[in-house]
């Protein structure tokens, strides 16, 4: 057998050595959770299935880090009543979590929570308290843009992560790759032997 034969023939019977183990995603994990939490989003857990059929993608469970952070870097000059709201204490949970048996973007659910004005500003008078109903209406518009605006952001965000397990999964089963494990593993000697 040709010396190029016997490399070939090597590449192949140890092709999926640098992803046989199920850690093999584990540093792509890390950053994009160091990634998100930079712009305010707490990845609680990260599903994804296979890198090589229709229906496999990636999603994960997450909610809000940092509003303010969130709303910084995504929705600068938007949502001035969310942004009182906090201002006065108030809160906005957005929760996201997976459902079914598929791991994509389409297999997550969202659900919003948030305080109300009515509750945190005093109302010492009838002109009060139509002004804090006429914000709390504001609000109520606010938040469901608000959460249509997350769902689409957060659904990208599990595209970009499934196209980085894709990326880290070509590359560990590329030809240079695996022959650096063939040879960090001293696997060369097989050519040897064939």
């Amino acid at each position: 057998m040709a010396s190029s034969e016997r490399c070939e023939s090597l590449l192949e019977r140890h092709r999926y050595i640098n992803v046989e183990h199920n850690d093999w995603y584990q540093s792509v994990y890390e950053s994009f959770k160091e990634d998100m939490r930079e712009v305010g989003i707490d990845v609680r857990r990260m599903y994804f299935s296979g890198v090589w059929s229709q229906g496999d993608g990636a999603c994960f469970k997450g909610r809000f880090d940092n509003l303010k952070t969130y709303l910084d870097h995504h929705h600068k000059d938007q949502y001035p009543m969310i942004r009182k709201l906090l201002e006065h204490g108030g809160y906005v949970h957005i929760d996201c979590t997976q459902s079914g048996n598929y791991y994509h973007e389409q297999s997550t659910h969202f659900s919003v929570e948030h305080d109300t004005f009515y509750r945190l500003v005093e109302c010492p008078t009838e002109f009060h308290e139509k002004i804090v109903d006429a914000w709390d209406k504001q609000l109520e518009d606010e938040v469901e843009a608000f959460e249509n605006d997350v769902t689409e952001q957060w659904r990208t965000y599990m595209q970009d992560l499934y196209s980085k397990l894709e990326d880290a999964h070509d590359y560990l089963v590329s030809d240079e790759a695996v022959w650096e494990a063939i040879e960090a593993n001293e696997l060369d000697y097989e050519m040897e032997d064939a």
